[in-house]
């Protein structure tokens, strides 16, 4: 068993091993040998690696992405509730609007009847108080009538006195005077 295994030739300066010697490809201790027992102890090392990694690295980063997603999971869900009550908030502010606008148009409404109310009323007031004033003049107007015709009536008895005495040339007394101006006044009307 002393024949060595002939590897394809490398070329010159290569650090490529050029030939293995079959005498040890078998024995315990070499690097290329394969083992079960080298293979078991690959196994256990990778699946403790494996274990290792799951504790110190995959748990961890698995936790720490389940709870980044449990946040922007939640974030998402705050947002689509803020979106939902923005839209509430802005057909509740619509409603508001509409309502505020059918108040100031009642408000405006009630305003012109009021005016209207409070002109028919001065209106009134005023014809009344017109009315008033005219039949206030016209009763003294109506006074004043009287009265100047009272005195143009005795007036015109004196004067009526005063031509009948220069026609009779004759004088009565101021009482004589007075009883036939009255009695003329009572004529005349």
């Amino acid at each position: 068993m002393n024949e060595t295994m002939e590897t394809p030739a490398a070329p010159a300066g290569s650090d490529a091993v050029a030939e293995v010697p079959a005498a040890h490809a078998g024995q315990p201790g070499s690097v290329l040998a394969v083992s079960d027992k080298m293979v078991g102890l690959t196994w256990l090392a990778f699946l403790i690696a494996c274990f290792a990694l799951y504790k110190l690295a995959w748990k961890p980063i698995g936790q720490a992405l389940d709870r980044r997603e449990d946040k922007i999971r939640q974030s998402l869900k705050e947002a689509a509730d803020l979106q939902a009550q923005a839209a509430l908030d802005k057909e509740a502010q619509k409603t508001l609007m509409a309502e505020a606008r059918q108040e100031a148009a009642a408000l405006v409404e009630r305003a012109r009847a009021a005016a209207a109310a409070t002109a028919q009323a001065v209106e009134t007031a005023a014809r009344a108080e017109a009315e008033t004033l005219v039949r206030d003049a016209r009763t003294e107007i109506g006074q004043a009538k009287e009265k100047a015709l009272v005195e143009l009536r005795r007036e015109a008895a004196d004067l009526a006195l005063q031509v009948a005495g220069r026609v009779l040339e004759r004088k009565l007394d101021a009482a004589a005077d007075r009883e036939l101006t009255e009695r003329l006044i009572q004529e005349l009307k």
